[in-house]
């Protein structure tokens, strides 16, 4: 599997979108290169440096580092940063060739969710930052790595990282615009269609993050909405 490797080949890690690859990538090029990345001297964006320089596969690495993410929350936060913050979805910067196919630019989560499948088609960005985690895994399950980080415990990761170099790494919160939308925000006609749509995330994620857990979660926040037996499910 592809990934970023350390100069010394000793460091893997495996990058998915929204689940902090970028602020993890800056950290990296940070602790090898003694000095905060520039993109002007590159000409280009941190994600093109590491693709360009230093990916490559992780097989003969002593640890391999990944990060997950509950797959629903995910999305919710591409929504947030992608289609609010950046406006990938506006009339500007979707292609014309798929105008004729957006039924709302700048959709609302409502909007977006409902028509999913055309703003995925019609927008590269979109597709990428909401494809299933399992769609980057080239066929491997999660044994192939050998530190496994849930998002909520990126502190533990950055501890980790500071021991393996020897040096200080910080995680600066990056990609942080948009506004910040939670399991509350949805419906529970849309919690079940998100769940379909990430099943075998669910599955390859099952000892971290479960489908019981996000309804469990959901329930919570919404319990003044929902009569009792709604309120009551079998999971």
């Amino acid at each position: 599997m592809k990934g970023y490797v350390s100069k010394d080949g000793k460091v893997g890690y495996r990058f998915f979108p929204k689940v902090a690859c970028t602020t993890i990538k800056y950290a990296l090029y940070e602790v090898e290169e003694q000095e905060a990345f520039s993109r002007q001297k590159y000409g280009f964006h941190i994600h093109g440096y590491i693709n360009k320089r230093r990916c490559s596969i992780m097989d003969q690495c002593e640890r391999r580092f990944v990060v997950i993410r509950d797959p629903i929350k995910r999305f919710l936060s591409a929504y947030g940063n992608r289609v609010t913050f950046h406006n990938e979805l506006s009339e500007t910067k979707v292609s014309k060739e798929f105008h004729k196919e957006i039924p709302f630019f700048n959709p609302t989560l409502d909007q977006f969710i409902q028509h999913f499948d055309a703003y995925r088609k019609a927008q590269k960005s979109i597709n990428h930052h909401t494809k299933p985690l399992h769609n980057f895994l080239e066929g491997e399950a999660l044994s192939y790595f050998t530190d496994i980080y849930k998002l909520e415990d990126l502190l533990c990761f950055e501890a980790d990282l500071s021991d393996v170099f020897g040096k200080n790494v910080c995680f600066e919160h990056r990609q942080t615009g948009g506004k910040k939308f939670t399991l509350k925000d949805l419906s529970q006609a849309q919690v079940e269609r998100l769940l379909g749509y990430y099943r075998q995330d669910y599955e390859l994620l099952q000892n971290h993050y479960s489908e019981g857990a996000v309804w469990e979660e959901w329930e919570s926040k919404n319990i003044c909405k929902l009569d009792g037996s709604e309120a009551i499910r079998n999971l």
